[in-house]
């Protein structure tokens, strides 16, 4: 690997700074023109980033800088095309570890930093312990704006509005993730909190919104298609599967196991001291509405549970595998103008429901998972310059197709409309790939996509 900075390549996108300080730096050193290669990882579960970047240390900047596992690295990001919009990703980082070091050449090394993204940093050095009432969304909107200046977009309306809460000690970020667990949607799907490459605030986003949204890419699916290279597809290079990987476990055990295909649920309320009982049935109260209402889309019929399966001529998602019993309370805030829920609180059966369909979903829809790599050209660009929690259409060609056949034949079962749930942001000198895990809680029908 040569030592000419990616800054300084034709690529599909350039640094336009990469700046390291700290507080006992008063001159931060600028280390765009030495990264060799980066990684941005994002994940749906996660609300911060995390980074990984290799650096020529031709100046001595560890020396200098004097690393001590707190400094900050402000990324300024621009893909090629954006050079006229000025359209320019900045994230900031804390680097928390030097990962490597290790020799080039006779007079060079290359240094290998770990980091994460920096309102993370922030979070772990602060407590929350105190009460906050409202819907769980807008208590996490608040809890981000008060402790990391940290702005919410909320992609859907929770279920809940009334809810208060004490937070038990946590730090800002743990207390959104614990507070995220009450955000459900009326249908009973959760939500997602995760932070994201192309924006800078944070998304709180419900999964009924991702699988009723329009794929980024309806027109122009990725395809995988052996026959055809990069060199020869023209523009279509962009939305050619260069590798994937199909982990098709299709475990249904383990979920049955969990309790998460049928199972029989007692909810004991503290304040009353009578219990709930609520048998959860897959297929009833989770697949079946979500065909009902159309949300796995016109394609995706054929979802991630076959109601078929039977033990001693009973439907599976009929029988309880699992007893499960949970602690629960109502009317725990009473007051004269109206009452709060507190975080246990349900008064009834089907928003207990909602917490069984809630935890189920979640399991299925990364049942089998898809990982693939493709260009990054279209998830540094414009306003949709972000991948987390978006859907895209991906066909896989048919491997048993007839040379002389002219439809073509797609395989139905990795093809499909999916969520994008993981990213890796792969920066080399000589391109911009990305490597993005998906899923989807269902598999195409018979007709074919076109």
């Amino acid at each position: 690997m040569s030592n000419t900075a990616l800054a300084q390549q034709q690529t599909d996108f350039q640094i336009i700074s990469a700046v390291i300080s700290s507080d006992r730096s008063p001159v931060g050193i600028d280390i765009a023109k030495v990264i060799s290669d980066f990684v941005i990882y994002e994940h749906i579960e996660k609300a911060y980033l995390t980074a990984r970047f290799v650096f020529y240390d031709q100046e001595n900047i560890v020396q200098d800088m004097d690393f001590q596992g707190g400094e900050k690295l402000t990324l300024t990001l621009q893909h090629s095309e954006e050079r006229i919009t000025g359209n320019d990703i900045e994230k900031v980082f804390l680097i928390d570890k030097i990962d490597n070091i290790f020799k080039v050449d006779e007079r060079n090394e290359s240094v290998v930093i770990h980091c994460i993204e920096y309102h993370a940093f922030e979070s772990a050095a602060q407590n929350i312990s105190k009460s906050y009432s409202g819907a769980p969304s807008k208590i996490i909107k608040k809890i981000l704006d008060e402790y990391l200046d940290k702005e919410l977009l909320i992609d859907d309306v929770d279920a809940i509005n009334d809810l208060k809460v004490i937070i038990p000690n946590l730090d800002p970020i743990e207390a959104c993730n614990w507070l995220k667990k009450r955000v459900l949607s009326q249908s009973g799907l959760p939500f997602y909190l995760y932070s994201a490459l192309g924006v800078n605030n944070l998304v709180l986003k419900s999964l009924d919104k991702m699988l009723t949204q329009t794929p980024l890419n309806l027109n122009t699916p990725y395809i995988y298609a052996p026959s055809v290279t990069s060199n020869d597809a023209g523009s279509q290079k962009y939305y050619l599967i260069e590798n994937y990987e199909y982990n098709s476990g299709e475990k249904l055990m383990p979920l049955v196991m969990e309790g998460l295909v049928g199972a029989e649920y007692q909810f004991f309320n503290t304040m009353t001291g009578t219990p709930t009982k609520i048998h959860f049935d897959v297929d009833e109260d989770l697949f079946s509405p979500l065909v009902v209402d159309n949300k796995l889309g016109a394609q995706n019929t054929r979802y991630n549970y076959a109601p078929g399966y039977k033990i001693k001529d009973k439907p599976l998602s009929q029988l309880d595998s699992r007893s499960i019993t949970q602690i629960s309370s109502s009317g725990a805030y009473k007051q004269l103008q109206g009452s709060f829920k507190s975080y246990n609180d349900e008064s009834a059966s089907g928003q207990h429901r909602r917490k069984a369909i809630g935890a189920a979903v979640k399991k299925f829809v990364t049942k089998t998972p898809l990982r693939i790599t493709v260009s990054g050209r279209e998830f540094l660009t414009g306003d949709e310059n972000y991948t987390i929690g978006k859907t895209i259409r991906v066909l896989f060609l048919d491997n048993t197709q007839e040379s002389g056949e002219q439809r073509p034949k797609y395989d139905q079962k990795k093809s499909g409309d999916y969520i994008i749930f993981a990213t890796e942001h792969i920066f080399k000198t000589e391109r911009y790939d990305v490597n993005l895990l998906l899923g989807k809680v269902a598999s195409v029908g018979e007709e074919p996509i076109t």
